[in-house]
């Protein structure tokens, strides 16, 4: 009998990808994962799909030349910044205005409370009372008028800023006899002065533990609540004067707490052995100061923040903040719970961030951080973590997302529990990223940033899902979250823009592209039989279920051993039913595949039918 050769039939698989895991710019993919796209989204993971279309909102005036968009901020309605003008649920704050200078930018605006404050320019409005809106600092005299001693005048005083009559205060380096009860008596014995008050019940002379002296000069204290911390400078005896005075008045300049105020005087500690001291004629100035801070948070109803440089002259490194509940004043100290706080570091480097994270303040350098916990100025304390913080420009890339940090380090992006910071972005490939700025919605990570050749790319990591999506090439200046959706002003265009389209005219179809994982290289292998030959898996067909919107069309390229994309064919939505895109591709060693489209559009799945093809 003639024997036939054997047959060995072809065995086939059929393998489907029914979760779409985003974007992976690496040689290596897993399963549903795209090495490149546009204009895709996870927001209905697992399906693959295009993004919201946005909310576009131009302040341009037809004929003239754009006013910029230079800040934004996101609370119960959202705060952005046009020109010289600061908006306020889409309506400008009447009397507010911010520089335009271009050292002045970008803005920093932080909520505290009902207000917003804007820095660098230390403005502040209260979104409560629209009417409550001005300078952080009181500046006194203005840069108008001048103020000199001649115009001022000292005098010693109680706490409520009544007059001592300084006719019935003895001087003199012994006690008076036969004091009266609560005379007064001022010990010139040793090099300091000292007030002391006579108790008849005990029978001795007491020290007056707190003295004050009102200052008076017309519309100094004009502006200023108690407790309010100025810097005086310009008060100086004449030259006749004792050195005693000389020293006293001298020691009126400088930080000093206003305990009681007037519209025309205040009552700051000190002493004063004469009735009125007479002053030279230099200028005077008490003006209530912010510093200039790099970077700047709220916490806990204080305003935080951190400086590095040169101030003054000195070398400053250092991280402070604000009394309670008062973002004026950054020099009280009192020994209250209440007062300011200043602390130094030892890190080198400039800052390069700050946020607020479940109740402390974090301040990054690009090789740590900074974590300032306690309650109160005496239990402060700076813990630093040694790790890869905050790429320097990349300030506006910190965000929180579920109580953790994300940020844009100079390797990648980041997120930082608290303890150690891990890096989330390896599918972003080897690209080297700077200039990133953020935002939050929801759980999803908005980012823009630019690459090393110039181009600006938007992304969105899904922290629910660790996936990651690319967008497009938005040049992102700022993010703010206000009413359930996040806005960004987009600089390349000056355009206020909405991501979930709410606000401003929801933009046209845009197109899309999924480029998907090669396919091919992982397919080789041999049979466990020794009496089969060597055989390879090959793709013989593959199947694309999506559905289109009416009007949307969706095109396929198929790529066969790198050589260039063939256009296959193409889809036009109809209405919103899914369609199966059947394929037999050639056969080749490897392929990788791309859908490119315009218009609204969902992938449910891809299967593909993989079959054993040999030498023998």
């Amino acid at each position: 009998m003639r024997r036939l050769p054997e047959l060995i039939p072809q065995q086939s698989t059929v393998k489907v990808t029914s979760a779409f895991t985003g974007y992976n710019h690496n040689e290596i993919l897993n399963d549903g994962e795209m090495f490149d796209m546009q204009n895709l989204s996870g927001d209905k993971y697992p399906l693959g799909s295009t993004r919201r279309k946005r909310g576009i909102s131009s302040f341009d005036v037809s004929g003239q030349d754009p006013v910029p968009l230079t800040g934004i901020h996101g609370r119960d309605q959202l705060v952005f910044i046009r020109g010289e003008d600061v908006y306020y649920n889409f309506a400008p704050v009447t009397g507010l205005a911010v520089s335009t200078n271009e050292v002045m930018l970008p803005k920093q605006i932080v909520s505290f409370g009902a207000y917003v404050l804007i820095f660098p320019d230390k403005v502040y409005f209260n979104t409560a009372d629209l009417d409550d809106l001005g300078s952080m600092e009181r500046l006194w005299p203005a840069a108008s008028s001048s103020i000199t001693g001649a115009d001022v005048q000292l005098s010693m005083c109680r706490g409520d800023g009544t007059d001592y009559d300084m006719t019935n205060i003895t001087q003199a380096p012994s006690a008076p006899a036969d004091p009266a009860n609560n005379a007064l008596w001022i010990d010139t014995s040793g090099s300091n002065d000292v007030l002391m008050q006579y108790s008849e019940a005990t029978g001795e002379w007491v020290e007056v533990a707190s003295t004050f002296v009102k200052i008076a000069c017309t519309g100094i204290g004009a502006g200023l609540k108690e407790y309010d911390t100025l810097t005086i400078s310009g008060l100086e005896a004449v030259s006749g004067s004792t050195e005693k005075v000389k020293a006293q008045v001298q020691a009126l300049n400088g930080s000093m707490i206003v305990y009681f105020r007037g519209e025309n005087y205040i009552v700051v500690a000190g002493l004063l052995s004469e009735s009125q001291a007479e002053l030279e004629g230099n200028e005077i100035r008490a003006d209530l100061k912010i510093p200039d801070m790099d970077y700047i948070v709220e916490s806990n109803n204080r305003l935080w923040g951190c400086t590095y440089g040169l101030v003054d002259g000195e070398v400053v490194n250092e991280i402070r903040c604000s009394a309670l509940g008062d973002f004026r004043n950054w020099n009280r100290f009192m020994g209250l719970s209440t007062d300011s706080w200043v602390a130094s570091v030892g890190t080198d480097g400039a800052f390069t961030g700050a946020i607020a994270q479940r109740g402390y303040p974090v301040f990054s350098k690009e090789g740590c951080f900074h974590r300032v916990s306690g309650s109160l100025p005496s239990n402060f304390s700076i813990q630093t973590t040694m790790c890869r913080g905050v790429q320097r420009d990349c300030w506006r890339s910190m965000q929180v997302v579920a109580e953790n940090i994300y940020y844009k380090s100079r390797s990648g992006v980041m997120v930082y529990d608290g303890n150690m910071p891990v890096e989330v972005s390896e599918q972003l490939g080897e690209e080297l990223y700077s200039n990133a700025r953020a935002g939050v919605l929801e759980d999803k990570y908005y980012i823009s940033m630019e690459d090393s050749i110039g181009n600006w790319r938007l992304f969105v990591y899904d922290t629910a899902h660790g996936t990651w999506w690319k967008e497009d090439s938005v040049q992102a200046l700022g993010f703010g979250a206000a009413e359930d959706d996040l806005f960004f002003i987009d600089e390349d265009n000056n355009t206020l823009v909405s991501v979930r389209g709410s606000v401003g005219t929801a933009e046209s179809d845009f197109d899309w592209a999924a480029e998907f994982e090669l396919f091919g290289t992982g397919y080789g292998g041999m049979y466990d039989d020794p009496k089969r030959v060597r055989n390879s898996k090959y793709l013989s067909m593959f199947k694309i279920r999506a559905s289109l919107a009416p009007g949307a069309w969706m095109k396929l390229w198929i790529k066969y051993d790198n050589r260039l994309y063939e256009y296959i064919g193409q889809r036009q939505g109809q209405d919103l039913r899914t369609f199966v895109l059947p394929v037999i591709p050639k056969r080749a060693d490897h392929i990788r595949f791309k859908l490119t489209g315009h218009g609204e559009a969902k992938i449910y799945d891809i299967s593909r039918v993989l079959e054993v093809g040999g030498d023998g």
